[in-house]
C-alpha cells in the first residue's frame, strides 16, 4: 500500500492516507524509504516476468514504440538544483482502425491499444538505449512496426540504433504547432492565421514534404527579409529533416496512429503527475525509483509485481 501510495502521492500524501486506511502513522521519510526499496524489489522481480510477457505477446495488434522526455527538478551531488530529462518509453500493440482520409484525421475512432509497457528514468541517451533494449527483451519485441515521436533528433537516432529502418511517423501535433507558430509571425493572431495554419495543415497531412515544398518555397522567396523570411526559412528546413516521417495520409488510410498523444499521456500521468509536484526537487536515484513504481501502475503491470491474479 505505501509502495502504491508514492507512486501515485508525494510522501506526505501517502502519509496520510495510510494513517487513514490502515489507522497509523508513518514519518514521510519512512514512507519514501519503503518506497525506494520496494521499487528495487519489483524491479529485480519483474525482469523476467513470464506473466508481462504472456501478456504482451498474447495481446492483438502492431507493435508501437514511443519515446519522449520531460524536464524534471533535481538537486545535484552539489547540493544545486537544476532541471533533468527523464527519458521516458512505451512499447505497444494496436489494432489497426478503420480507413480514413486527411479531413478525417481528427474526427476517426483509433482503437485503444491492447497493451502497454512503460519505462522512464533520468539518464543519458546510451544509458537509455540499453534500458529500451531491456524493455524490449522482457516483453519480447522483435522489430516494431512503427515509431512515434517528436523531431528531436536524438529520439530518430536511438531509433534507427534500437530497430535499424522502421516506419517513422512525426507527430502531427507537434508539427501543426511548428505550423501555427510560422503562420502567427506571418499573419498575427487574426482569423488570417487561423485559416493559413488549418489549410497548410490539410497540406501536410494530404502530400506530406511534398506539398510543404511547393507552398513554402514561393512564400519563402515572397516575403520580406527579417523574422518573417527566417521563419518560413526554419519551417521548411524543419519538414525536409524529416520528409520520411510525413506519410500521413498513407497511415491514415492504414488506419495507423500519425500522433504521439501515448508517450506525451505518459511524460504528464506517469512522471509529471508524481515527480513534477508543486516544490518537488529530487535526488535523482530517488527519483528514477518513484519511475519504477508508477511505470509498473501506468502500464497495469502492478498486478505482475505482486502476483495477484487482478
Amino acid at each position: 500500500m505505501i509502495a502504491l501510495g508514492n507512486a501515485q502521492w508525494s510522501y506526505r500524501a501517502t502519509s496520510d492516507n495510510i494513517q487513514a486506511f490502515c489507522g497509523f502513522r508513518l514519518s514521510h521519510a519512512t514512507t519514501g524509504k519503503i518506497a525506494a526499496q520496494t521499487a528495487d524489489e519489483l524491479s529485480e522481480r519483474m525482469q523476467d516476468n513470464v506473466a508481462v510477457r504472456a501478456e504482451f505477446q498474447k495481446a492483438k495488434g502492431e507493435t508501437e514504440f514511443y519515446t519522449d522526455g520531460v524536464f524534471v527538478h533535481i538537486r545535484n551531488d552539489d547540493g544545486e538544483a537544476e532541471w533533468c530529462e527523464t527519458k521516458v518509453g512505451a512499447f505497444v500493440k494496436r489494432e489497426l482502425g478503420a480507413s480514413a482520409s486527411p479531413e478525417e484525421w481528427a474526427s476517426r475512432d483509433l482503437p485503444e491499444p491492447t497493451v502497454v509497457s512503460a519505462f522512464a528514468a533520468i539518464e543519458s541517451k546510451d544509458e537509455f538505449q540499453k534500458r529500451c533494449q531491456r524493455e524490449r527483451r522482457r516483453v519480447g519485441v522483435g522489430g516494431v512496426t512503427s515509431t512515434l515521436a517528436d523531431g528531436a533528433k536524438w529520439i530518430w537516432s536511438l531509433v534507427f540504433l534500437l530497430f535499424g529502418r522502421t516506419m517513422e511517423c512525426l507527430d502531427i501535433y507537434h508539427a501543426a504547432q511548428h505550423i501555427s507558430d510560422c503562420g502567427k509571425v506571418l499573419f498575427g493572431a487574426g482569423v488570417e492565421a487561423t485559416e493559413w495554419f488549418e489549410r497548410m495543415r490539410l497540406v501536410l497531412l494530404s502530400e506530406g514534404y511534398a506539398g510543404m515544398k511547393r507552398e513554402l518555397l514561393p512564400l519563402l522567396k515572397s516575403v520580406p527579409k527579417g523574422k518573417k523570411r527566417k521563419k518560413v526559412r526554419l519551417l521548411l528546413r524543419y519538414f525536409r529533416r524529416n520528409k520520411d516521417r510525413l506519410n500521413y495520409r498513407e497511415r491514415l488510410a492504414a488506419g495507423r496512429a500519425i500522433g504521439s498523444g501515448l508517450i506525451e499521456g505518459a511524460c504528464k500521468n506517469l512522471v509529471g503527475r508524481r515527480l513534477k509536484q508543486t516544490g518537488a526537487c529530487w535526488r535523482k536515484e530517488r527519483a528514477n525509483k518513484i519511475a519504477i513504481l508508477a511505470a509498473l501502475l501506468y502500464s497495469d503491470q502492478w498486478k505482475h509485481g505482486w502476483n495477484t491474479s487482478t
